[in-house]
């Protein structure tokens, strides 16, 4: 929609086109039902799937358009939206009898849980303004306040232990477990300004748009943080020598004026156009979009206590980063192209197709980088959309479906729980395998839209 008939939406994708409206509006457009359906094959080891099932209802987007009575060429909106909304819960559990432990005779419970939690919203509340500068020209801008929500919640905790009390060098334990636990959380709400530029130029058939969404602006205020990072392991034997490694726990949080967020968001480039016939019945339009890609940057941090470790052994680590999230941006190119047909006088078939790809994939794939980044899919998207739009009694009424595709295959696996031993040499894991590249993520979700604009003026 960047090259013209955005309608409501125009403040979003080309502020320039919001000089299109002829009459003043009032539009509420929301997602009445969202199904979201997700399955992860080998996500926790070969043969450990994880699925996903969520239905929600919301509003997504509130717009007043207005049209000044005392200055012709000017166009005015404001609105709010919600650019991007995500919620993904997951848990699973293996539970068996395997021999694990080296240092023990026999088969000992392997007892795992895994939980992983990441639900996030970008909420934008603008305004925004164009003039025409002639009968094909004309510029617009709009400024956003966008409110980043995020709840992450990660933890893998693993033990194996025997059913029965055990010797160990002739010594009588009555109760022995070996252990490993990796639990993070981050909770937080940024607020953050962005700006849009636009410009719009039309002829008798076709119109060209140009908009450049600004990177976002951090430092305006946060709230709702907190932060947590917990790791320990107890008994486990290192392979080869038999000695057993040094317990330890890392534990830390921190929240509130502690916790500085901040949570970027990349510039991009929009190019469209809208060709129509001469009857103006049918129109195509398509639009391409670059986001500058954001090198690693620290989104989270927070000041750590000074007693973060315990343990017989922890070799003085460097724990200043223990409480930082790192994000980066890498350069993506998305593409959308949409038909509108008018069917009869007030009734309008829309059609479209747009890619939605991800920004996380290329990322660094080392150990260390994980570690300090938010764990998630990395999965490139499709959208499918249809729908009629009537004109009654002059008002505007939409109803639309839209179906979202998604494919990933072999992508690393969270953990590895069907390949445990006792410690993972390679990458420095106790009480799981390595992981391997063949975890395939299959996501579908089908969205019933409906929208109401109501017009005031002629």
């Amino acid at each position: 929609m960047v090259g013209g008939g955005a309608g409501p939406s125009a403040i979003y994708y080309n502020p320039a086109s919001i000089s299109e409206i002829t009459e003043s509006k009032f539009s509420l457009h929301a997602s009445l039902f969202s199904f979201d359906f997700l399955n992860i094959e080998n996500a926790l080891g070969n043969g450990e799937d994880l699925d996903f099932t969520r239905g929600s209802i919301e509003p997504r987007f509130i717009s007043y358009m207005v049209k000044p009575k005392n200055h012709e060429n000017w166009r005015l909106e404001f609105a709010f939206l919600n650019n991007e909304k995500f919620r993904m819960d997951l848990t699973q559990s293996v539970d068996r009898n395997i021999d694990v432990l080296t240092n023990l005779p026999g088969d000992e419970r392997y007892y795992s849980f895994f939980q992983y939690q990441n639900i996030y919203r970008d909420d934008w509340f603008g305004f925004g303004g164009s003039i025409k500068l002639n009968r094909s020209l004309s510029i617009g801008a709009s400024m956003f306040l966008s409110v980043k929500s995020l709840e992450y919640y990660y933890n893998s905790d693993i033990e194996a232990f025997p059913s029965d009390s055990v010797f160990i060098d002739g010594e009588y334990i009555p109760f022995y477990s070996a252990n490993y636990q990796k639990e993070e959380y981050l909770r937080f709400n940024d607020y953050r300004l962005l700006w849009k530029f636009g410009v719009l130029w039309k002829k008798d058939r076709f119109s060209l748009g140009f908009n450049i969404t600004t990177p976002s602006l951090g430092g305006i205020y946060s709230d709702g943080k907190e932060v947590m990072h917990k790791e320990k392991q107890s008994n486990i034997t290192f392979p080869g020598t038999g000695e057993l490694l040094p317990d330890y726990v890392f534990s830390d949080y921190s929240k509130k004026n502690d916790v500085s967020v901040n949570a970027k968001s990349p510039m991009s480039i929009a190019l469209g156009f809208t060709w129509f016939t001469a009857d103006e019945t049918k129109k195509i339009i398509a639009t391409i979009e670059y986001f500058e890609g954001v090198d690693s940057y620290k989104m989270v941090e927070a000041k750590e206590n000074p007693w973060i470790a315990t343990g017989s052994d922890y070799g003085g680590g460097d724990f200043n980063d223990w409480l930082t999230f790192t994000d980066e941006y890498k350069p993506v190119l998305n593409a959308a192209i949409g038909y509108r047909w008018n069917v009869k006088k007030d009734l309008e078939v829309l059609t479209g197709f747009r890619t939605d790809f991800n920004y996380r994939k290329k990322q660094d794939p080392s150990l260390n980088s994980l570690n300090k980044q938010i764990r998630g899919l990395d999965i490139d998207v499709y959208h499918f959309t249809g729908g009629l739009s009537w004109r009654v009694l002059g008002q505007d009424i939409m109803t639309g479906l839209q179906y979202t595709l998604g494919r990933e295959r072999n992508q690393k696996q969270f953990v590895n729980l069907s390949d445990m031993v006792e410690y993972n040499t390679k990458e420095m894991m106790p009480l799981q395998g390595t992981r391997q590249n063949n975890m395939n993520a299959f996501y579908n979700s089908i969205s019933i839209y409906f929208g109401a604009t109501f017009n005031f003026g002629s």
